[in-house]
C-alpha cells in the first residue's frame, strides 16, 4: 500500500505541467512544411528561398521524423516549379508532408484563397500534424493587416501545442516567451509590409519623376534595354526605346484608323491579316514586359484587336510624353516612335462618341436580352441584343478583330421557342388560387421592410457575439496578462456593430402599406401565356430574369439552348431555324474562299453546292466574281419548260422546298430552277416570308451547376 508521501508525490507529477524541453521536443505528431511566396515573380526570381524548402525536410529527417522522401528530389521539383508553375506542388510520404500549393499567393488572403494554409489548420484541428516548419517564420503564415488571420493562426497553434520549426530554432506559443516572440514576428510582418509599400511607393514615384521605368507594361513600338543585373538575379532596364518592326505596325495602325474616320471595325478590315511580329530571341524579356501580352498569339505574331487600337490612340508615351499615377508628366522623355498629327487626330477621333439615332434612343429590351450565352467559342461569350432591329448577335470576334459573326439571328428564332417552354412552365391555372391565399394570410405579418430590418438586426447581433468570445483570447490563461492592441481592435469591431443595430432599432416604423389588391394579381397570373404579348417588353424582360439564370446557346441553324432555372434545373430546347440573310453572319471565310477556286471553275453546280453546304448558287457565283473566277459559258438552250416540270416546281416550292432540292428533283441547274420561279410570282406572293422555329422541348432535370432553391411544376 503506497503511503501518504507516496501518494502526495504521485499527485504533484500527475499535475505538473510539462517543461519547456518537453514541449519543444520533437518528432511530435506529423510534420507540415509549408513553403509560400508572395507573388510569381518572387517564385521564378527567389531561388534560394525556394529551395530552402528543401532544407526543411532535411531538418525534420534530422529532429527524427521518418519518410522516403528524397531532400535532392525535392530540389529538383521545386526547381521546376520555379519555370513551370504548373508543375506538382504537394508531396506527402510517412510522417512528412511538403505543401507549396500557396508559392505565389499572397500572405495578406484568407483561408479561403489558399488550399495549403486551410489545409494545414485541417490537419491541427484533427490531432495529425504537430509540428509546422517554415523558412522565415511565421510571417510565411500570414501578413493580414487587419491581424484576424494571426490571431487566429496563433490561438490555434497554441490550443494544440503546435511546434514552429524553423533552421534557426524550435518555438512553441504553449510557452509564455515563445507565443510573445511568435505574436511580435506577426506583427513585425505586418508593419514591415507597411513599411515597405510606403518606401516602395515614394522610391517608384522619385523614379518615375526622373523618367526612369517603374514596372508598368511597356506600349507597342518600344523595347526596354537591359542595363544590369541585381544581385538577386532581377534585371535593371533603361529608358524605353523604339524597336522599328513594331513601330511601323503602330503607324500603320494609326494611320488606317484615322482614314476611316475613327471606326474601330472598318480598320480591322484593312488591317485584315496583319500582326504585330514576336520579338526576336535577344529581347525575349519583352514577352512579359510588354502590354501586348494580353494580346490573342498567332503563329504570325499578335493579333490587333479593337481594344489594342483604343489603347494606342489614347497612349500619349508614343508621342515622348512620360506619365506615371500623378507625376508630373515628363515632354520628351523618350524618343517618339509615331508623330503628334498622327496621334492628335487618332486621340481625337478615339474620343468621339457616336449618339443613339432613331429607334436605338428609345427602344425596350428584348425578353431574353442579358440571358443569352454564346457557347460555340473556347470561352462563353454573352449574345447581345439589338432591339431596335429585332436581333441576337454574337459578335464580339467581329468587333475585336474582324472576324465572322458567329451568330445574327432574327428575335423570333429564340424568343418564341424559349419564351413558350417557360410560360408552358409557369401555368399556375390550376394553383393560382391555393398561391394567392397563402400570400394573403402572409400579408397580415411584417412587411418587407419589417422583415429586413429583422434579418439585418440578427446578422449584427451574431457578429457582435463573435467579436466578445474573442476578447477571452486577449488575455493570457497563465498570466493573465493582457493584448492591449488585439482587445482594442476587437472592442472597436463591437462599437460599430452595436452603432449599426442602434441605428437599425431607432428607424421609424414603417408606415402602414395600402393592402395589396389581390384581384389584379389573380388577373395577372391567370392564364399568363395568353396575356404575355399584352405585357411591355421590359416588363417580360425583368419577369423572366426573376425566374430565368442564364441560356446556354449552342450551333447557329441547329440550335441547342439550355435553360438553367434559378431553382437548380435545367431544361434543353432543340431549335432549328432557317439559314440566315445576314450579310455580316454569312461573311465568306478563307476556308471557303479556298474551297471556292478549286472547284468552281470545272465541277458541277451540283458538287459545289455540296462542297459550301448553307450557300446558295447565287450567293457562290456572287463571291466567285468578286475573286475573279470564271466558268465556261455553256453553249445552247437548255431543256424546254414542260407544263409537269412546272406542276413538280409549284409543289415542291410550296412545300417548303429549297430551289436547290428542286433543281435535284427536276434534273436541272439551279440557276434555271431560279430563274423559272422569278417568272411565277403567284408562287412568291403566296409563300411565307418569314421562316418560323421548329423546336423540341426535354423534360426539367436537375441542374449540374447550381442547387436547388426552390420548386417549379415538373
Amino acid at each position: 500500500m503506497e503511503t501518504i508521501q507516496q501518494l502526495i508525490e504521485t499527485r504533484k507529477l500527475s499535475r505538473k505541467k510539462p517543461g519547456e524541453l518537453e514541449l519543444r521536443s520533437l518528432p511530435f505528431l506529423q510534420a507540415y512544411i509549408y513553403g509560400r511566396v508572395s507573388s510569381p515573380g518572387q517564385v521564378r526570381d527567389s531561388r534560394e528561398s525556394i529551395l530552402e524548402i528543401a532544407s526543411l525536410l532535411e531538418l525534420a529527417i534530422s529532429d527524427g521524423y521518418i519518410t522516403s522522401l528524397d531532400p535532392q528530389e525535392i530540389k529538383a521539383k521545386l526547381e521546376m516549379i520555379r519555370d513551370n508553375p504548373s508543375s506538382e506542388k504537394y508531396w506527402s510520404d510517412g510522417q512528412v508532408t511538403i505543401d507549396v500549393r500557396d508559392l505565389g499567393i499572397s500572405g495578406q488572403l484568407s483561408y479561403q484563397d489558399r488550399q495549403g494554409l486551410a489545409d494545414m489548420q485541417k490537419g491541427i484541428i484533427e490531432g495529425k500534424i504537430g509540428a509546422v516548419y517554415l523558412t522565415e517564420g511565421v510571417s510565411r503564415l500570414s501578413r493580414d493587416k487587419d491581424r484576424i488571420i494571426p490571431y487566429q493562426l496563433l490561438k490555434l497553434l497554441k490550443d494544440h501545442s503546435i511546434r514552429i520549426r524553423t533552421l534557426d530554432g524550435i518555438w512553441n506559443p504553449v510557452i509564455d516567451r515563445d507565443n510573445d516572440y511568435l505574436a511580435d514576428e506577426f506583427d513585425d510582418a505586418i508593419g514591415e509590409r507597411k513599411v515597405m509599400g510606403r518606401r516602395m511607393f515614394r522610391r517608384k514615384a522619385q523614379k518615375a519623376g526622373r523618367g526612369e521605368y517603374v514596372g508598368e507594361p511597356v506600349p507597342p513600338g518600344y523595347f526596354l534595354p537591359i542595363t544590369g543585373q541585381k544581385p538577386t538575379g532581377q534585371y535593371e532596364y533603361g529608358t524605353m526605346e523604339p524597336h522599328q518592326p513594331h513601330a511601323t505596325v503602330v503607324n500603320r495602325i494609326l494611320e488606317e484608323f484615322v482614314a476611316q474616320g475613327g471606326s474601330y471595325i472598318k480598320t480591322l478590315r484593312k488591317l485584315e491579316g496583319i500582326t504585330i511580329p514576336y520579338f526576336p530571341s535577344e529581347l525575349k524579356h519583352m514577352k512579359r514586359l510588354s502590354s501586348m501580352r494580353n494580346c490573342k498569339m498567332v503563329e504570325s505574331g499578335y493579333v490587333i484587336t479593337a481594344s489594342l487600337i483604343r489603347g494606342l490612340a489614347t497612349n500619349v508615351k508614343l508621342i515622348g510624353v512620360w506619365q506615371w499615377g500623378d507625376v508630373e508628366p515628363i515632354p520628351a522623355n523618350h524618343a517618339p516612335v509615331v508623330s503628334e498629327e498622327l496621334f492628335l487626330e487618332a486621340y481625337r477621333l478615339s474620343l468621339t462618341k457616336g449618339k443613339a439615332k432613331g429607334k436605338a434612343a428609345n427602344s425596350e429590351p428584348m425578353e431574353w436580352t442579358g440571358l443569352l450565352t454564346c457557347m460555340n467559342h473556347n470561352e462563353s461569350r454573352k449574345i447581345r441584343s439589338i432591339a431596335s432591329k429585332g436581333r441576337y448577335l454574337c459578335d464580339r470576334g467581329y468587333l475585336q478583330t474582324g472576324e465572322h459573326i458567329c451568330m445574327d439571328i432574327a428575335a423570333r428564332y429564340l424568343d418564341e421557342p424559349l419564351t413558350t417552354t417557360v410560360l408552358n412552365q409557369l401555368d399556375l391555372t390550376p394553383f393560382t388560387e391555393e398561391i394567392l391565399s397563402r400570400m394573403e394570410s402572409e400579408s397580415t405579418n411584417d412587411n418587407l421592410e419589417k422583415m429586413h430590418s429583422k434579418r439585418e438586426s440578427t446578422r449584427l447581433e451574431k457578429e457582435t457575439q463573435q467579436y466578445q468570445a474573442l476578447l477571452t483570447s486577449c488575455v493570457d490563461e497563465i498570466t493573465g496578462e493582457v493584448d492591449q492592441d488585439k482587445e482594442e481592435y476587437y472592442w472597436a469591431k463591437i462599437r460599430e456593430l452595436k452603432r449599426q443595430l442602434d441605428e437599425i432599432k431607432s428607424r421609424p416604423a414603417p408606415a402602414q402599406t395600402q393592402p395589396v389588391d389581390y384581384s389584379k394579381v389573380r388577373e395577372f397570373l391567370w392564364n399568363l401565356s395568353d396575356r404575355w404579348q399584352a405585357f411591355t417588353p421590359t416588363l417580360r424582360n425583368r419577369l423572366l430574369k426573376l425566374l430565368i439564370e442564364k441560356v446556354e446557346v449552342r450551333g447557329r441553324y441547329e440550335i441547342e439552348a439550355i435553360i438553367y432555372w434559378k431553382n437548380g434545373l435545367q431544361q434543353k430546347v432543340l431549335i432549328t431555324r432557317a439559314p440566315s440573310n445576314s450579310t455580316l453572319e454569312k461573311r465568306w471565310t478563307v476556308e471557303e474562299d479556298n474551297i471556292l477556286a478549286t472547284v468552281f471553275l470545272h465541277d458541277s453546280e451540283e458538287d459545289i453546292l455540296a462542297a459550301l453546304p448553307g450557300r446558295s448558287w447565287k450567293g457562290i457565283t456572287l463571291r466567285a466574281g468578286k475573286l475573279n473566277l470564271r466558268r465556261a459559258r455553256r453553249t445552247g438552250r437548255g431543256k424546254a419548260w414542260s407544263r409537269d416540270d412546272d406542276e413538280r416546281l409549284k409543289s415542291g416550292f410550296e412545300a417548303g422546298m429549297t430551289p436547290t432540292d428542286i433543281a435535284k428533283e427536276l434534273g436541272r441547274s439551279v440557276t434555271a430552277v431560279t430563274a423559272r420561279i422569278r417568272r411565277m410570282p403567284e408562287l412568291l406572293s403566296a409563300r411565307p416570308r418569314k421562316a418560323m422555329p421548329v423546336w423540341e422541348v426535354e423534360n426539367l432535370i436537375p441542374s449540374q451547376q447550381s442547387s436547388p432553391r426552390g420548386g417549379l411544376r415538373g
